[in-house]
């Protein structure tokens, strides 16, 4: 099996989340996105970026999340106690 390079698969969502607010961007004629870059303190961050009052969109977001920690939060070991103490890495793409 093959294995997958995470600093590639980061790059290609960033890349997909810059095409996506463009390309809306470019739709709308009017809004711009406001990205706000966030750190997570256990590990981790993102980027979130919103567009508001357009002629076409009110309001819309498109949003990138690469988190990683120790331990797996609760609410995700609450229906699979097996999994407590393990490490986990996620990405969450939003729009």
């Amino acid at each position: 099996m093959q294995q997958v390079d995470k600093h590639q698969v980061k790059a290609f969502l960033l890349q997909l989340q810059d095409d996506i607010c463009q390309k809306l961007e470019q739709q709308d004629g009017a809004a711009t996105f406001q990205q706000d870059e966030w750190q997570r303190e256990q590990g981790g961050g993102g980027r979130s970026r919103v567009m508001k009052d357009g002629q076409v969109f009110e309001q819309g977001g498109v949003n990138f999340s690469h988190v990683f920690g120790d331990k797996m939060p609760a609410s995700a070991t609450a229906h699979r106690p097996e999994l407590a103490g393990r490490k986990f890495e996620a990405w969450v793409y939003r729009w």
